[in-house]
């Protein structure tokens, strides 16, 4: 999984966004977002988007990262 996610990680943020998008419409069929909801989900990553890319955002190293990821989410 920290494999994959180090690859992820490597797309630019316009793959990573089209990643993300096809992971969630194939996460769970029972699911159907709303326009309305599929909206101000895109302001949210653009918002985050912008904020990574004005230096405003808040990071953390990707190791830790991984290592909270890990925690969470155990193979």
């Amino acid at each position: 999984m920290a494999e994959v996610t180090k690859d992820c990680l490597e797309l630019p943020s316009a793959q990573r966004l089209k990643l993300a998008r096809i992971l969630l419409d194939t996460s769970d069929s029972d699911q159907d977002f709303s326009p309305d909801v599929e909206a101000a989900w895109n302001e949210e990553i653009f918002a985050r988007m912008n904020a990574v890319l004005n230096g405003t955002a808040k990071s953390s190293p990707l190791a830790e990262v991984l290592a909270r990821f890990e925690k969470l989410y155990p193979a």
